[in-house]
């Protein structure tokens, strides 16, 4: 049986406050906006009147309310999976789980302002874009930490799948 190396042991304090306590507030504050207000959501993440970027539906509540979903699952892994689980191969599997999210959702937001040109220009960015680019690519700077940094039994072992 493989040895368990312990998370709390080899990932940096800031790194785990960081996944267990700040990103699941900040999902939580998403999947609030989305739920109940997403008028102001589609308003602070898309441009005014490009093409490509229609006003907001009631109709359309449903990927909103999807979006959430997808928020809450995030707070719940973080806050309650990775706090119960103190286990290094653990923590980087799900922290390679969410770099896919991170990556989709990046996409998303260069979408959302029409492109990558109108993304790179930084200096027509909001308070809202600023937040979300800190908040965002903070969490995934720590998760390419965790996967691509922190040493121990993180993935090396022994486990289901790998010839036991």
């Amino acid at each position: 049986m493989p040895t368990t190396t312990k998370a709390s042991l080899t990932i940096p304090l800031p790194l785990r406050l960081t996944l267990l306590v700040l990103e699941p507030l900040t999902a939580l504050n998403g999947a609030y906006l989305t739920l109940f207000q997403p008028l102001s959501y589609h308003t602070a993440i898309t441009r005014p009147s490009p093409v490509w970027s229609p006003p907001f539906s009631p109709q359309n509540q449903y990927l909103y309310t999807q979006l959430a979903a997808a928020w809450l699952v995030f707070a719940f892994n973080e806050s309650v999976v990775l706090y119960l689980y103190d286990d290094l191969r653990l923590w980087k599997l799900m922290c390679w789980g969410m770099l896919i999210s991170d990556a989709v959702y990046h996409v998303s937001a260069v979408q959302a302002v029409g492109g990558w040109e109108r993304f790179a220009g930084v200096g027509g960015w909001n308070g809202f874009d600023w937040a979300v680019a800190i908040c965002a690519g903070g969490a995934a700077v720590v998760r390419v930490w965790i996967v691509g940094f922190v040493k121990g039994e993180g993935g090396e072992g022994k486990g289901k799948g790998k010839g036991e």
